[in-house]
C-alpha cells in the first residue's frame, strides 16, 4: 500500500503543467475526480449525453434501436414536492389571468402581462436549478429566483392595499409567488438529500472553474515570489520578492515551522490544493464527504502559512535597513493563498434538508448530531411564518380607512423582511446559529419592534387595527417572532453594525419600489402612505428615523471615487493651487 501511494505521488508531481489543464479541463467538462479512471470518464460520458446512453442500452438488450424521447427529463422532474409543483403552477396561472381580465386594472392590463411573464420565468429557472443545488451556480440562481419572487409578492400586497376593489387578487398572487419561493427552498433540501448529503458532508459554494483559477493564481504569485518567473530587474528596481521570500524561510526555520516550507515549493504546494480541488469538483458524493475530513488539516496549513506570511512587518519606528522590506510579491501570493482558503471556510451541508425531510427520518438518514442551533431556528421560523402570514392576510382589505392601509403596508413590509431573515437562516453555516448572516436576519425583529412603536392616525398607538380593535393573537406572535430573531445577539455591537447595514440597504431599494407602486396605483391612498412635501413616505420614514438613531446615514452611496493623476497632483503641488480631483471629489461628497 506504500509503495502504491508513492507511485501515485511520484506520478502526481511528474505531471506537466499542459497534462494538469487537460485533466482540469476534464474535470469542470464531465465532472469526474480522476480523469485517468476510465470507469468515471465513461460513466460522466453516459451521463453528459443520455440519449446515446438510453440508445447503447436498448442495443445491448436487443430492443429497437431507437430512443425514447423525454424519458430523463420526465424522470428528472419526479419528486416528493411534485403534486405541490403542479397545484402552485396552476394557481400562479389563475391568478395571473384573474389580475390580467380584471376591469377595474384594465388601465395597467399590459404590465400585468408582463408581470405574469417574468414571474413564470423565474418560477422554472429557479425550480430547475434548485434540482442541481449541489452545484454552487445553481444554487446561487435557485436563491436569486426565490428572492425576486419574493419581491414580486411584495410588491403585489403593496399595490393590493392601495387598491380597494381589487385587494384579494393582489393578495392571492403574492400567496402564489410566495408558494413557488418555498418550493424552491424544499426543491434545493430534497435535491440534497436525494444526493446522499449529510450534515456532515462538506460542500464548497465555490464554482469548479473559480476555484481552479483561484489555484492557479496561488501557483502564479509563488513564482513570482521565489524568482522562478524570468523578469530581468530594471536600474531601479529592488528584489522585494527575494528578500521576501528569504524572511519568511528564516522565520520559519526560526520557530520550528519547517514542515510549512514545503508548501513554499510549487510541486508540493500544488499537489496540497489539487487535492482539494479534486474532492470538491468531482461531483462525488463520495468525494464531498472526504472534503469534510481531508480539508481540516491541510486548511489549517494554509492558514498557518498565511498568518507567518502577514507577521513580517516593517517598524515604524526603525530604519529601513532594520526591518524587512514590504513587499508586493509576498502580499499577492498571501492574498491569493487566503482566496484560495475562503472557499473551504465554511463548508457546512445545508440546513435546507431540515425544511424538505420529515423531521422523524433525520436521524440516522443525514447525521446523528441532527440539526444545529441555526437548522432549529430557521425550522421555526418557517412555521412562524405561516401563522403569522395567515393573521395578516385575515386583515387584509377589511377597509379602507388611512390607520387601515398603514398598518397594512407596514406589516406586509415586516413578512417581506421575515422571508429574507429565512434566506439568509437559510445559507448560513454557523453550527450555533451566530454568523453573520443570522445576524443580519435580526434586523427584522427591529422592524416589528419599530412597527409596533409607530404612531398612527391622531397620534395614537399602532395597534394593528381591526375595526379600531387591537389584535392581541397577532401581537403576541410578533413578539413571539422578534424574540426567536433577537435574543440571540442582545447588545452584540458586531449585530448592530451588520442591522443598521440591512436597515440602510433596505431604506434604498424601498424607493425603487415605491416609484412602480405611484404609477400603478389610484391616489385615493397616497396620503396614508406617502408624503409629498418631503418625497418621504411610511417604510422610508420608519428606517430613517432608526438610521438616523443608530448613527447613521440614509443618503445614497457616494460614486466611485478615483484618485488624482500623478501629474495633476504635482502641478498642484508645485503651483500651491488646489487639486481639481479633490475639489470634485469634495462636491460630490
Amino acid at each position: 500500500m506504500t509503495d502504491a501511494f508513492a507511485s501515485a505521488s511520484s506520478t502526481s508531481q511528474a505531471r506537466s503543467p499542459r497534462t494538469i489543464a487537460v485533466d482540469n479541463f476534464m474535470r469542470k467538462a464531465l465532472r469526474v475526480g480522476d480523469p485517468h479512471d476510465p470507469a468515471q470518464v465513461a460513466n460522466a460520458l453516459l451521463l453528459r449525453y443520455p440519449d446515446e446512453a438510453e440508445r447503447a442500452r436498448r442495443e445491448q438488450d436487443g430492443l429497437p434501436y431507437s430512443t425514447i424521447p423525454g424519458v430523463v427529463a420526465s424522470a428528472a422532474g419526479i419528486g416528493a414536492s411534485s403534486a405541490e409543483l403542479v397545484q402552485a403552477r396552476d394557481d400562479i396561472e389563475r391568478d395571473l389571468l384573474t389580475l390580467a381580465t380584471s376591469s377595474e386594472l384594465k388601465d395597467i392590463r399590459v404590465e400585468l402581462v408582463g408581470w405574469g411573464r417574468a414571474i413564470r420565468q423565474l418560477a422554472s429557472d429557479g425550480l430547475a436549478a434548485a434540482r442541481l443545488a449541489l452545484d454552487a451556480v445553481s444554487h446561487d440562481r435557485a436563491m436569486a429566483a426565490r428572492r425576486a419572487l419574493g419581491d414580486y409578492a411584495r410588491l403585489a400586497r403593496f399595490l393590493g392595499a392601495l387598491n380597494d376593489g381589487t385587494c384579494a387578487y393582489f393578495r392571492r398572487l403574492a400567496q402564489s409567488c410566495d408558494t413557488l419561493a418555498a418550493l424552491i427552498l424544499v426543491a434545493i433540501g430534497e435535491g440534497l438529500a436525494a444526493s446522499g448529503i449529510t450534515r456532515s458532508t462538506s460542500m464548497v459554494r465555490v464554482a469548479a472553474g473559480e476555484l481552479q483559477s483561484r489555484r492557479n493564481a496561488v501557483i502564479g504569485t509563488l513564482r513570482s515570489l521565489t524568482g522562478s518567473v524570468e523578469a530581468a530587474l530594471g536600474q531601479e528596481d529592488w528584489p522585494r520578492g527575494l528578500e521576501a521570500y528569504r524572511n519568511l524561510v528564516r522565520r520559519l526555520d526560526s520557530d520550528g515551522q519547517s514542515d510549512l516550507r514545503s508548501l513554499l515549493e510549487e510541486s508540493a504546494l500544488a499537489q496540497a490544493m489539487d487535492q482539494l480541488v479534486d474532492l470538491a469538483t468531482g461531483a462525488s458524493i463520495e468525494g464531498l464527504r472526504e472534503l469534510s475530513t481531508a480539508s481540516a488539516m491541510l486548511i489549517h496549513r494554509f492558514e498557518r502559512l498565511v498568518y507567518y506570511g502577514q507577521v513580517i512587518e516593517v517598524p515604524l519606528d526603525a530604519p529601513v535597513a532594520d526591518g524587512p522590506p514590504e513587499s508586493p510579491p509576498l502580499t499577492a501570493f498571501i492574498s491569493s493563498l487566503q482566496l484560495f482558503v475562503d472557499a473551504f471556510s465554511r463548508m457546512g451541508a445545508g440546513r435546507l434538508l431540515y425544511l424538505a425531510r420529515p423531521p422523524i427520518i433525520i436521524y440516522g438518514l443525514y447525521g446523528a448530531g441532527g440539526p444545529d442551533a441555526g437548522a432549529i431556528r430557521l425550522v421555526d421560523l418557517a412555521a412562524r411564518r405561516g401563522r403569522v402570514v395567515e393573521m395578516i392576510d385575515c386583515l387584509a382589505c377589511c377597509s379602507c380607512e388611512p390607520g387601515t392601509v398603514r398598518a397594512q403596508i407596514m406589516l406586509d413590509y415586516i413578512l417581506y423582511s421575515l422571508d429574507r431573515a429565512i434566506d439568509l437562516y437559510a445559507v448560513g453555516t454557523d453550527p450555533d446559529g451566530r454568523g453573520d448572516p443570522e445576524r443580519r436576519a435580526a434586523a427584522t425583529a427591529r422592524l416589528v419592534d419599530l412597527a409596533l412603536a409607530e404612531r398612527g392616525l391622531n397620534n395614537g398607538p399602532f395597534l394593528i387595527p381591526n375595526q379600531g380593535v387591537p389584535n392581541d393573537p397577532l401581537r403576541a406572535a410578533l413578539e413571539e417572532l422578534r424574540q426567536v430573531l433577537a435574543a440571540p445577539f442582545a447588545g452584540e455591537a458586531r449585530a448592530d453594525r451588520l442591522i443598521l447595514r440591512e436597515l440602510r440597504i433596505g431604506f434604498q431599494a424601498e424607493a425603487q419600489i415605491e416609484r412602480l407602486v405611484r404609477s400603478l396605483s389610484p391616489a385615493c391612498h397616497f396620503a396614508a402612505v406617502f408624503n409629498y412635501r418631503d418625497g418621504s413616505s411610511l417604510i422610508r420614514s420608519v428606517l430613517g428615523r432608526e438610521i438616523v438613531a443608530r448613527g447613521g446615514v440614509v443618503d445614497p452611496p457616494l460614486p466611485v471615487q478615483m484618485p488624482a493623476p500623478v501629474a495633476s497632483s504635482l502641478a498642484s503641488i508645485a503651483s500651491e493651487r488646489p487639486d481639481f480631483w479633490a475639489g470634485e471629489a469634495e462636491e460630490n461628497r
